[in-house]
Formats: C-alpha cells, sequence, structure tokens
C-alpha cells in the first residue's frame, strides 16, 4: 500500500513538474516575442506576422500579391533575404520557428522601407553567431558598434547593403540603416506603443498562419508623406480614428482577407458612438454608382440612441452651444420646430460617396419621404424641379456626425426613401442619371465577385475601387510618389478594390479586411463589365 502511494505521489509531483514546466516554457516564449514587439519603432503603421516555417512558404508560394502592393525592389529585396537566412542551411535553423515581423516606416518624403525584427531564444542566440560566422565567408561583411552591441552591414552583388543586429534577445534588420538604430533605442522600451494602453499578447492570435496590425492614426500620417497636401481631407478619416485592429490571415488565391479585432484607444470618439449599436444589413451598397472611387457608410439600430450620444460628443468638443443656436436659429426663421421634427425622419443608414471625378455625395436613407420632403420644403430653395437648397448650414453635421461635415449648406433631392445631398450641382445630376439608369456598381460582374467574399452586416463599410480612384489618387500623390504608384515598380493595376467593415462586438470592433486582384477574364462576363471607367480615366 505504502509503495502504491509513494507512487502515485511521484506521478502527481511529475505532472505538476510537466505543467509547470510547459507553462514556464509558454510564459517565457511570450516574454521574448513581446520584448521583439516592443522594438518596433512607435511610428509604424502596419505590421505583418508570419511563423518562420515552411507550411508558410508553401502555402503563399504563388501568391503574387505581395509583389502588387509592396512594389518589385522591396520584393527583391525580401527574395535576397530569405536566399541567404532562411533558405541557407548555414542560418536557417538560427530562425526557424521564430515569429517574424515586418513593418513599415516612412523614411523621408516619398520614401518608406521595411524593419523585420525575429524574437530569438538563447540556443538560438547562440545559432545566430555561428551564422554570422558563415555568413562573412560568403559575402561582404562589416562590422561597427552600436549603442552596446554589434550592426552587422552585409552588401550583397548588386551593392545593396542590409544592416542587421542582435540586440540582446531579438534579431533587428532592415535595408535603411536608420530604422534598425531606431529599434536599437526602442529595444530597451518595456512598454510597446503600436497597442496603446493593450498588451501585445492580450491581442495577438498566436495559432494563425499570419496576422496584420494597424494603427490607423498612424497610417493617416504615413499616408500624408507621400502626399503633396500639407494637410490631405482624404486622409482625415484614419487620423479621426483613434483604433488599433490585430487580425489574422485567412488564405485566398489572389487577395488579401482578414478578420479579427479592433479596438478603440478613445472611447469618446465619433466611431465610438457604433459600439452602442447593433450590426445590421446595409442597403445603401445597392445604390453605390458605377462611376463610385469610394464610400464611407454608417449604421445604427436605434436613431434616438445614437443622437443623445452624438451630442455627448458635441459637448466634449465643446460645439453644443453653437449647435443649439443654430438650430434655434433655424426654427425661429422658419417656424418649424427643426430639433424636433427632423430627427424622427432620419433613417438608420447613412454615409458618403466619392465619384471618380472627386465630388462627394451624402446619402441618408429616411424612414417617411413625404414628411421629410415637407420640412425641407421649409428651410430651403428650390433651384429645379428634383433639386433645392438648404438655406442654412450645418443641420446634416448636427443631427448626424462627422460624415457631414462637408456639407454645410449643400443642394439636395429626394428619391424614393433618400435623402442625397452634395456641394456640386452636377455631381448630384450625375447620380440622379446613374439611379434612373440603374447604372449601379453592384450590377458589375467584377463587384458581384468581390461582394461575395463581403459580409454584409456591420456597422462601418468602406470601399475603395482601385480604377475608379485613378483621378482621386492622383490628385492626392505627389507628383514623385504618383510616378512611382503607376510605374512598372508596383502592381496596383493588378488589384481591382480594398473593403474594411467593423461590426459593434461589445466594446471592441468584429473586423474584416479584403483587397482582391482584378478578377480573371475567364472568371467573369468581360462583356458584362463595361461600365468601369479603366478607358475614361487614362
Amino acid at each position: 500500500m505504502r509503495k502504491i502511494i509513494i507512487t502515485i505521489s511521484v506521478l502527481v509531483i511529475a505532472v505538476f513538474a510537466a505543467v509547470w514546466l510547459y507553462f514556464s516554457n509558454i510564459s517565457a516564449s511570450e516574454s521574448t516575442t513581446e520584448k521583439a514587439f516592443n522594438a518596433i519603432p512607435a511610428d509604424a503603421s502596419l505590421i505583418f506576422e508570419y511563423k518562420n516555417e515552411s507550411s508558410y512558404y508553401d502555402i503563399f508560394k504563388d501568391f503574387t500579391l505581395f509583389k502588387d502592393v509592396l512594389g518589385e525592389d522591396i520584393m527583391k529585396h525580401l527574395t535576397a533575404l530569405k536566399n541567404t537566412f532562411i533558405d541557407d542551411a548555414g542560418f536557417n535553423e538560427a530562425l526557424f520557428a521564430s515569429e517574424l515581423y515586418f513593418s513599415i516606416h516612412q523614411t523621408s518624403k516619398n520614401q518608406a522601407d521595411v524593419l523585420i525584427i525575429a524574437p530569438l531564444k538563447n540556443k538560438q542566440l547562440e545559432l545566430s553567431q555561428e551564422g554570422i560566422n558563415n555568413l562573412k565567408q560568403k559575402f561582404k561583411v562589416t562590422e561597427k558598434l552600436l549603442d552596446k552591441t554589434t550592426l552587422y552591414t552585409l552588401t550583397f552583388n548588386n551593392q545593396s547593403k542590409f544592416y542587421f543586429t542582435l540586440a540582446k534577445t531579438v534579431w533587428i534588420g532592415s535595408f535603411n540603416e536608420n530604422l534598425v538604430q531606431k529599434a536599437v533605442l526602442e529595444s530597451s522600451n518595456k512598454k510597446q506603443k503600436f497597442f496603446k494602453g493593450e498588451s501585445f499578447s492580450s491581442v495577438r492570435n498566436k495559432n494563425a498562419i499570419a496576422n496584420l496590425y494597424i494603427n490607423y492614426p498612424n497610417l493617416a500620417s504615413f499616408l500624408a508623406g507621400f502626399s503633396k497636401k500639407d494637410k490631405p481631407a482624404e486622409t482625415e478619416n484614419l487620423k479621426t480614428f483613434p483604433a488599433f485592429s490585430s487580425l489574422n490571415i485567412n488564405y485566398q488565391k489572389n487577395a488579401f482577407m482578414f478578420s479579427g479585432i479592433t479596438e478603440l484607444e478613445q472611447k469618446g470618439s465619433y466611431p465610438a458612438l457604433f459600439l452602442k449599436q447593433q450590426s445590421g444589413k446595409c442597403t445603401l451598397l445597392d445604390l453605390v454608382p458605377f462611376d463610385a472611387a469610394s464610400y464611407l457608410f454608417y449604421l445604427v439600430s436605434n436613431q434616438q440612441t445614437f443622437q443623445n450620444d452624438l451630442n455627448t460628443l458635441f459637448e466634449k468638443r465643446k460645439e453644443i452651444g453653437k449647435r443649439k443656436s443654430q438650430l434655434q436659429n433655424i426654427s425661429e426663421t422658419h417656424s418649424i420646430n427643426i430639433e424636433k421634427e427632423f430627427p424622427v425622419v432620419l433613417g438608420k443608414e447613412f454615409g458618403c460617396i466619392q465619384v471618380a471625378s472627386g465630388n462627394k455625395i451624402g446619402i441618408i436613407k429616411t424612414t417617411n419621404t413625404g414628411r421629410l420632403s415637407f420640412i425641407l420644403s421649409t428651410i430651403s430653395t428650390s433651384i429645379n424641379s428634383k433639386i433645392s437648397r438648404f438655406d442654412d448650414s450645418d443641420l446634416l453635421y448636427y443631427h448626424l456626425g462627422d460624415p457631414f461635415k462637408g456639407f454645410r449648406r449643400p443642394y439636395y433631392a429626394i428619391i424614393e426613401n433618400h435623402l442625397l445631398v452634395s456641394n456640386n450641382m452636377q455631381a448630384l445630376n450625375g447620380f440622379l442619371k446613374n439611379y434612373e439608369e440603374q447604372d449601379f456598381l453592384s450590377r458589375t460582374d467584377k463587384n458581384l465577385q468581390f461582394q461575395q467574399y463581403l459580409s454584409n452586416q456591420g456597422n462601418i463599410f468602406y470601399f475603395l475601387h482601385n480604377s475608379n480612384a485613378k483621378a482621386v489618387v492622383k490628385s492626392y500623390l505627389s507628383s514623385k510618389a504618383n510616378k512611382q504608384f503607376k510605374g512598372e515598380e508596383f502592381g496596383w493595376k493588378n488589384v481591382y478594390g480594398i473593403s474594411i467593415q467593423f461590426s459593434a462586438d461589445k466594446d471592441k470592433f468584429f473586423t474584416n479586411l479584403y483587397m482582391s486582384k482584378v478578377p480573371e477574364l475567364e472568371d467573369v462576363n468581360p462583356q458584362a463589365d463595361s461600365l468601369l471607367l479603366d478607358s475614361l480615366l487614362k
């Protein structure tokens, strides 16, 4: 009996020891990974992560969208690095099964580069030193001291220089020396800057094939670095979206398909208003004209709750006084209680469409078209049989918020149960013509194929049509950036569009991001897509 008790005791101790060792190894691994992520400089906007295993390379060996988006030069650099550090037996073991992080940073005006970071365990550190010695036998490798670490410079046959170092348990490398230096300085920090207020391990899906991390305010600054405008309005929505996303990849042959969560850093922001709303089907997608360059739609489940929360936001912005004064002025001037009458005819969907010419059209679904027509007739001036213009400013902004800030005193038209507004009469007439002729983007074959991979449920819907946005992109980019964008270096002409959708999920947004190549000719009926503007905008 005593032997049985001793045996059981030994087994129990062994089990607890095994469990302790297992979780301590996990904890150590996560700590190493966290330190590596913390080394990424704070201005990173996009970070791509995958585990350095053969299965990843097998899955994506025929995937060409990376080259289209990153450009031929960066892809050649990354291929050279793979041949040198991953495929070469002398260095492969040092990085095998390590997470690799690729972050994109602006290095100067109209220029960007990639920083690569990998966490290393003690055994991998030893192997890395051996690997460096092997590299010295094959390439020209020089070294110098950098903040108590050794900075290695590897010169390839084409004279391209790759800089890398081992900063304690973190491998850091880039074709830009300044990026490596910034990362070395950051590596001593204990807190990461990318996910404000959140630990990296708490938002990361470590079981995914690959992950994508997005910091939206940083992305706005990054894109602005390629613009000819001092304060580009095109990135304003990103600047005012204080959030980060942690997304995992879902493989598709000719597309980036990611899903995951988005967290807001500031709960008192306009996007945060939609966290209190339930997601739903967006019917405005059916009315997008065939020449749309982009759209941004919003959906609420409870208009009254939204109005209350919007007023709270105006109080925070110290705009509530202006709102009250303006609505009171409208009511007194036109003898109508606009604050009582207008909200009840507002539907649950609204947003903005930008067409290929660059003009913008606001669209609002209504609950009572007849009542809306009467209300607006008392506070507007008729231009013709279809179009009128608001007599007063900011009515839409004070009832629906940020999407309508640019429509101060717009022209408007009503079709069925939708209110259309624009600062440009020609744009409004163009939309009405497309509506009458049923020329909608949703009826083109390529868009039908694109939309089949998207959910029609959500609260915030964004889409950019690459071909239709040519003129808009050209007006945004600097001449140097636009030349690169249109050149053979990049394959943006092969991209159909990009969509990102946010669905409220308690205190977070469930997020879907989708970017696809233009469908192959055999996948669609080429004659059915003749409405697209490729030929018009060349």
